[in-house]
């Protein structure tokens, strides 16, 4: 019994999508993060740090999305190459992804949601400048004849995807400046099993 507790967010959805992917049966628990009494007791006896996403795999739960998608690829003998430069490529860029595009488009889209006269214009540069930097490594990576971050499709690529997707979405001019970078975003999102993914929580 496989048991995600997720919410409509790019962390929640890199599980949902990896399980698609891997054919893993799983129930889904919506967790409102945004409920006055959230955190309650019991999901703090899931996860200490009373974030989503948590999966409970026939009694063995683990929190934190990439320590979950690696559990996953090793238990289900996918979304991890064969060969162990290819793996260790993979984790690299789960880690690299949790590292920096994840708190760097958190902190920027924090600042972006608010209203213009509110927003802390130092945080904007620094956290731009950051995507933007960070934007140019990935291009760098996927050189001409790459198709997937480590080579092949892993869960190196799933953890970005959920992020990215949005700045896909917005056309926002650094990524789409970046053909190869909107290439990768673009066969990823074509993927059946992503598109049920980035479904989750219905």
């Amino acid at each position: 019994m496989v048991r995600l507790y997720t919410a409509a967010t790019p962390n929640g959805r890199k599980v949902s999508i990896a399980l698609e992917e891997l054919g893993v049966p799983y129930d889904v628990e919506r967790v409102d993060i945004q409920a006055p009494e959230h955190p309650t007791p019991e999901f703090l006896e899931l996860t200490p740090n009373h974030k989503i996403p948590v999966l409970d795999d026939d009694g063995l739960v683990i929190w934190e999305s990439g320590a979950i998608l690696l559990h996953l690829a090793e238990k289900h003998g996918g979304l991890l190459p064969r060969d162990p430069k290819g793996r260790i490529a993979a984790i690299q860029y789960a880690f690299f992804q949790t590292g920096g595009i994840g708190p760097t488009l958190g902190r920027l889209g924090a600042q972006l949601r608010r209203p213009e006269a509110e927003r802390n214009a130092e945080i904007v540069q620094i956290f731009g400048a950051e995507m933007v930097r960070l934007l140019g490594v990935i291009d760098r990576i996927l050189d001409d004849d790459r198709p997937y971050l480590a080579g092949e499709y892993s869960i190196g690529d799933i953890m970005h995807y959920p992020w990215l997707q949005a700045v896909h979405g917005l056309k926002a001019p650094p990524l789409m400046a970046l053909p190869r970078v909107v290439a990768w975003l673009e066969r990823i999102a074509a993927r059946p099993a992503v598109v049920r993914g980035m479904a989750v929580p219905e």
